[in-house]
């Protein structure tokens, strides 16, 4: 499990702009002009800090403090001056909203707590002689054939002595094709009669299978690098340590990234628990187990009968279990393996299910606040973890607020409207400061509201079915390998925020209505549309994330730098692979290059792999810098070769550097979330040149019929070239170019004119394809 989180940050916040009535004895609580000037000297303090780097930590430190200032005397002045004490409705709903708001507070001042001070650990490997067993576990349901290949021939590459490595499958999903894919790989296969506590009952039965000291845990789709043994076997020579977690990467977009056409533009979802939480929380001896990428002290394991059942997330309940026994955990912030991102908006929601009612099950079944053996810190980490799976309730009650007011004419908020902007819009400002700086650019501001929109139905839902039947395990496995032929709409997941769309429409106009008629305050129903309106944003985002788009790939394709040539010819091209697959790569050259359609391909690693394969060319194109873009296909890829291509993609231990973000500004990031529904519309175009276009002027003759016509090239390719010539004159489709060294003829080729442009007067531009395939001979010429 992969509790983001804990990653509440403080767009959950953010998002709530109270509606107002005028009262103007709440004014009074502002106070002396020395009261305002405080708050502006916060604020200006807070944008001096965001531009000055006084040091990392006490700069950040420094905003925390500000912000939770600020939190604290806008709680105190909501409770004390806004609160609508009307009617028992008004006042009800009223506190429902303040209740939201101190959730929203409490989290944020969490999240501030785990990321405080993070650490970055190293540890030198033991001695060859003296490294331990390790087994290496890859568990697998349901899951493809494909998936799980990858993952066990990544294993295979693991630079680690054979006699002291054992792989085993734990296959809970009994598939014949799993025990022979094992086999033929040289891997254990296990399976058991039933299927009894799901995952974690997976992994005790191969506990009880295997010996090894240490076990290492991967899901089936968790592809690790040849290093990832090396470089965590060394943390425990310190006897108290249990395990040791390492970073989730994706290879693949998540459904954020994907669905709103926004990969280079934001971070994977879950990179702010990975990147800050996590090493926030190892200070205190308090990260956790993710479900994959952990290696495990198989003797911790057994003092604590292996890993925990009675709730769904296994991982952080086992985590806290060693914990409160006394053990270490250690968090290597180092990329050393990469799996999948849920693929659908409905494994997504799934999984966020899976996780909310394992958190909920632990808050009741063993909450940690009241665990024996846990330190202070490891609490309140814990409960950091668990209170983040509560966040689908004020969610709900942000989005449906404005609603109250504009239907119903009941302020859940009584104030001023300059008085709330005082207050809330410092508290607000400083606080997207503070996120700016805190979150690293792994998330940008106002996507923490898009993520608790998308799953707040479902989550409180499942919050509300924990809560009732606490101890009911229901184990979903998030489904992995999905490809979408067709772009199409989930829409029975987003029923609930389309409702919810429709009623804030028929609100702002209800609202405006009333005000035209004079029955309502004006102050009240621009800050309720305001509200209104940024929840129909937010809501709309979640709707177009639910739109799966159509996936052109069958096969993970990954940016990858490596050494490769091209043969062909009695030539040898040398270039460098801007990204590469287990079916074809994408090569750049030094400059534009005429190629046949079949060459040898040779890949060398920076590890020592060599992969030599046959392939197809499907794209030459040059590019603005002058070099040339080529794509190739694999053909008659041998077994072989295919798990050369998977260490040559997964193996290198550089091969997940972690991607340098710039932090987006508050703007741009406001303007991806505003602009998404529109983004996901626009037509996607893909241009692809079968040859180079190569500038070269040569003069030539153009034969049509029986009259000749002297021209000069303006730019010629593999399968074409374009002419000028100086005729108005109509020309046969059908013609013959010929070019001259020394009088004779030295190349000639038929062609079809298929466009024509006039120039200037009587010069036209036409442009030729060849009717037989003898452009490549161009290449001596040009």
């Amino acid at each position: 499990m992969l509790s983001e989180s804990q990653a509440v940050e403080t767009s959950s916040l953010n998002s709530v702009v109270d509606f107002t009535s005028s009262n103007p004895d709440s004014r009074s609580f502002i106070g002396s002009q020395i009261d305002h000037a405080f708050l502006i000297l916060l604020v200006l303090l807070a944008i001096f800090l965001s531009k000055r780097q006084i040091g990392p930590w006490p700069t950040q430190w420094i905003l925390e403090l500000i912000c939770i200032y600020l939190g604290l005397r806008y709680l105190y002045w909501r409770a004390f001056y806004t609160l609508n004490t009307q009617d028992t409705f008004s006042v009800s709903v009223s506190i429902i909203l303040y209740l939201a708001e101190i959730y929203g507070f409490v989290a944020v001042l969490l999240f501030y707590f785990q990321v405080f001070k993070p650490t970055n650990p190293t540890a030198d490997p033991p001695k060859e002689a003296e490294l331990p067993t390790v087994d290496i576990f890859v568990t697998i349901y349901d899951e493809s054939l494909d998936i799980l290949y990858r993952t066990l021939v990544a294993c295979v590459a693991i630079d680690y002595p054979t006699n002291r490595k054992s792989i085993y499958v734990l296959d809970d999903g009994h598939q014949e094709e799993v025990k022979r894919l094992a086999e033929q790989l040289g891997c254990n296969y296990l399976s058991r009669a039933t299927n009894e506590n799901a995952k974690a009952g997976n992994l005790n039965h191969g506990l009880a299978c295997s010996s090894g000291d240490y076990v290492l845990i991967l899901d089936c789709d968790h592809v690790p690098v040849q290093t990832f043994l090396k470089e965590t076997i060394g943390f425990f020579k310190d006897p108290k340590v249990a395990f040791v977690q390492t970073p989730h990467v994706f290879y693949n977009p998540d459904v954020f990234q994907r669905n709103l056409r926004l990969e280079r533009e934001i971070a994977n979802e879950q990179e702010l628990f990975f990147r800050v939480i996590q090493p926030g929380r190892d200070n205190d001896n308090a990260s956790f187990y993710a479900g994959s990428g952990g290696i495990f002290r198989r003797s911790a394991l057994t003092a604590i009968n292996g890993f925990q059942v009675k709730t769904l997330t296994e991982d952080l309940h086992t985590s806290m279990e060693l914990h409160s026994k006394g053990y270490r955990s250690v968090y290597l912030n180092k990329n050393l393996a990469a799996g999948l991102a849920p693929e659908s908006y409905r494994s997504y929601l799934k999984q966020r299910q899976r996780w909310t009612r394992g958190g909920v099950q632990v808050f009741l079944l063993d909450n940690p606040l009241f665990k024996r053996g846990l330190t202070f810190m490891q609490r309140i980490h814990y409960f950091a973890s668990i209170f983040y799976f509560f966040n689908g309730w004020p969610r709900l009650i942000y989005l449906a607020a404005p609603l109250v007011y504009l239907l119903l004419n009941r302020p859940p908020v009584v104030a001023n409207f300059y008085v709330l902007l005082a207050y809330y819009l410092s508290y607000f400002i400083t606080s997207l400061i503070a996120s700016n700086r805190i979150n690293q650019g792994f998330r940008n501001p106002f996507w923490s509201d898009v993520y608790e929109t998308v799953m707040c139905f479902s989550v409180s839902w499942t919050a509300l079915a924990t809560l009732l039947s606490p101890e009911k395990i229901i184990f979903h496995v998030t489904p992995k390998g999905l490809r979408f032929e067709n772009t199409r709409l989930d829409w029975s997941n987003v029923v609930p925020h389309m409702l919810l769309s429709a009623l804030l429409i028929i609100g702002i106009g209800v609202g405006w209505y009333g005000l035209w008629h004079h029955e309502l305050n004006r102050d009240a129903v621009l800050l309720s549309t305001f509200w209104a309106i940024y929840n129909l944003l937010i809501l709309v985002s979640a709707i177009v994330v639910a739109r799966e788009r159509h996936q052109m790939r069958s096969w993970p394709r990954l940016s990858r730098k490596i050494a490769c040539e091209l043969s062909f010819d009695h030539q040898t091209l040398s270039g460098e692979t801007s990204d590469l697959s287990e079916t074809g790569m994408s090569l750049t050259l030094d400059r534009p290059e005429l190629l046949p359609p079949l060459v040898k391909v040779r890949l060398t690693s920076e590890f020592g792999e060599r992969t030599e394969i046959n392939g197809e060319i499907v794209r030459n194109d040059s590019l603005p810098s002058e070099h040339a873009k080529i794509g190739i296909r694999f053909l008659d890829v041998s077994d072989a070769q295919h798990q050369s291509l998977i260490r040559q993609m997964y193996s290198s231990p550089n091969s997940w550097e972690p991607v340098q973000r710039d932090p987006s500004t508050t703007w741009r990031s406001f303007t991806y979330v505003a602009t998404s529904s529109l983004r996901t519309f626009v037509k996607e175009k893909t241009l692809r040149r079968f040859s180079p276009r190569l500038q070269k002027q040569m003069v030539c003759e153009l034969i049509s019929g029986q009259r000749v016509y002297k021209g000069i090239t303006e730019n010629v390719s593999s399968t074409g070239l374009s002419i000028r010539l100086m005729t108005d004159g109509i020309l046969s489709n059908e013609v013959t170019i010929q070019f001259y060294q020394d009088d004779r003829v030295v190349f000639s080729v038929r062609g079809e004119i298929i466009r024509h442009t006039k120039v200037k007067d009587e010069e036209v531009l036409y442009g030729i394809r060849f009717l037989e395939p003898k452009g490549l001979e161009l290449s001596s010429l040009v």
